[in-house]
């Protein structure tokens, strides 16, 4: 019986000794005979499928959501040609020294540069624009010669990069942010893009913006790295013909950079300018300062905040209310004779300098300005009639263009973050003192340089009011439109202003620059009309001045309404934003062809 056993157990183990045998011979045939053999349907050998050990990958597009102007020009999300270089393999040798030295031409750096940077490369590198890390923009010309050296690990690929390379005053782009990595595992983008937004359009568009996948350029390698002989640089993409989305704001890109070079050369330093169409109330362009990098925020800084709808003292262009309430509580008359002596008595208000105006009507009080006017008028209205004619014309209130339920939010408001600025603080409505300081724009009165464009485009509407929109509609990849975004207006509960103090208010406010304080827009290439302001303030415990000009042109046939607030500025300096507004006319002139 045992002999039998170890007889079985001795043939077991004969026969998978021959097995094993058997299966080493088979593997060297393969390893000797057939590793230059090609295996079907597939690029390589077997010796040379055995060494894939993994991908290098760049990413070119993140999938987020683009954002365009209103002529379908990128502000978020353009396409740009760039240099991408892939680890190379180490066996073949490098590419030929002339090739490399006009590749080096063609990126514009010194061939020891190039050289240097691409030594040894284990991950792939999309060339960085000098002293930075985006991507270098390489023109069509550029590209096409990169492609035409033929370098092995070497293409000229699209990137979608998020931002340009320059600072700008589009605070309302927002800026992105990595998030945790709890929440990048939720994305639909997974961990490999784990940004997302978090001021501006970026943030409250998030849900819209996200995108369905990245797009990548990969190359495969050996286990030490190297590119595999023979082996090409592919792209690889989601596929998806509805994603990323595409939206359209009412911006005017090339209005906006025109205003951007104005405001930098100007001088300013803080402040803002909005631009609405007169006709739709839409914002055209919005221009903060400072200016911010999206691709370099600092906490600390503060330059991503969006100057344009943060609340600021206004001083007098806060008149064009007062007049206002006055006009419709008929307290006064446009032909009313005032008499300013300079001093007004009371309060500690005066006229700047204490220089008075003498006789002047109500109109010429309003044309130069004039303190002791508007202290009188504020003397026989109560608060509640400044702070409802403040109201009807978008003061103090939220005014941007919002609508519930729409594109799967419940409620959408593009510029969040949007002050509404205050009139009275609640325990000085009936102060006397705090009225008159309130009719010129001084206490506890502030308003948004947004706010500030709409009350000229409400009263160029006969006192309804418009609310801005920026954006306008919101498309798939393929073009077709998700939803159209239409506006809407924003009235007061307490109602309107009137069409005739409408009127009566904007030829004032041509007077001001024909015989008041903006008698140096009289050269303006289109004629303007508005109103300016100066307000004190304290910063820090130093007395500065905010500047104000807001108006609207061209005269006969207005097609704009402009704001301009220049914040933060030593008392007794220039005003700039009345000169500002004047060039601001001026280069809508030229941009509409008059």
């Amino acid at each position: 019986m045992h002999k039998l056993i170890h007889k079985r157990i001795f043939w077991g183990l004969v026969i998978m000794s021959a097995f094993i045998g058997i299966l080493i011979i088979r593997l060297a045939w393969v390893q000797l005979l057939l590793k230059d053999r090609e295996v079907p349907g597939a690029e390589y050998t077997l010796a040379q499928m055995a060494e894939i050990q993994s991908e290098r990958e760049t990413i070119l597009d993140s999938g987020r959501g683009r954002l365009y102007d209103r002529s379908g020009k990128p502000l978020a999300g353009e396409t740009i040609w760039t240099a991408a270089f892939f680890p190379k393999n180490e066996r073949e040798g490098g590419a030929a020294g002339k090739d490399l030295r006009r590749l080096a031409t063609v990126l514009d750096v010194t061939y020891s540069e190039l050289e240097s940077r691409i030594t040894g490369l284990k991950e792939p590198l999309l060339w960085p624009v000098s002293g930075g890390k985006t991507p270098k923009a390489l023109s069509p010309a550029q590209a096409e010669e990169v492609e035409k050296l033929g370098i092995d690990g070497v293409r000229a690929l699209p990137f979608t990069r998020r931002y340009g390379n320059a600072v700008s005053g589009r605070q309302w782009l927002g800026y992105l942010s990595e998030v945790s990595p709890a929440a990048a595992k939720k994305s639909p983008t997974g961990l490999r893009v784990p940004l997302a937004g978090t001021d501006g359009l970026e943030k409250t568009l998030e849900p819209l913006l996200q995108g369905v996948g990245h797009t990548e350029a990969y190359a495969q390698v050996d286990a030490h790295g190297n590119k595999l002989p023979g082996s090409g640089i592919k792209v690889r993409a989601p596929g998806n013909p509805y994603y990323p989305l595409s939206v359209y704001t009412t911006i005017d890109k090339g209005l906006q950079e025109g205003i951007e070079r104005l405001t930098a050369e100007s001088g300013v330093k803080e402040g803002a300018v909005v631009v609405l169409d007169s006709q739709t109330g839409d914002i055209e362009a919005m221009v903060s300062l400072p200016f911010y990098d999206p691709a370099k925020i600092s906490p600390e800084g503060g330059e991503w905040n969006n100057r344009a709808l943060q609340a600021a003292v206004p001083g007098s262009i806060f008149k064009v209310v007062t007049a206002a309430a006055a006009l419709e509580a008929g307290v006064t008359s446009p032909e009313e004779k005032f008499y300013c002596s300079g001093q007004f008595g009371k309060y500690g208000l005066s006229c700047p300098h204490g220089k008075g105006h003498g006789p002047l009507t109500l109109a010429q009080g309003f044309a130069v300005s004039c303190n002791t006017v508007f202290g009188a008028l504020a003397e026989r209205l109560s608060g509640a009639q400044l702070q409802a004619a403040a109201l009807a014309l978008g003061l103090g209130r939220d005014i941007g263009w919002q609508a519930e339920n729409t594109l799967g939010q419940p409620l959408l408001r593009p510029l969040a973050g949007e002050q509404r600025g205050t009139i009275f603080s609640t325990l000085l409505l009936d102060d006397a003192g705090a009225r008159v300081q309130t009719a010129i724009g001084q206490r506890d009165v502030t308003v948004t340089p947004l706010q500030a464009a709409n009350l000229v485009v409400t009263l160029l509407h006969s006192g309804e009011v418009r609310a801005p929109r920026i954006l306008q509609r919101v498309a798939f990849k393929n073009g077709q439109t998700l939803q159209n975004l239409p506006a809407h207006l924003a009235p007061a509960t307490a109602g309107a202003i009137s069409a005739n103090t409408s009127k009566l208010l904007l030829s004032w406010m041509r007077l001001v620059v024909t015989e008041g304080t903006g008698k140096r827009l009289q050269n303006s290439k289109w004629p303007v009309a508005g109103k300016s302001g100066t307000a004190q303030t304290m910063v820090k415990g130093v007395p500065r001045n905010n500047q104000w000009f807001i108006g609207y042109g061209p005269v006969d046939h207005p097609r704009y309404a402009v704001s301009v607030a220049v914040e933060n500025v030593a008392p007794g300096s220039a005003h700039a934003a009345t000169k500002l507004f004047g060039q601001i006319f001026d280069l809508l002139s030229e941009s509409s062809g008059a």
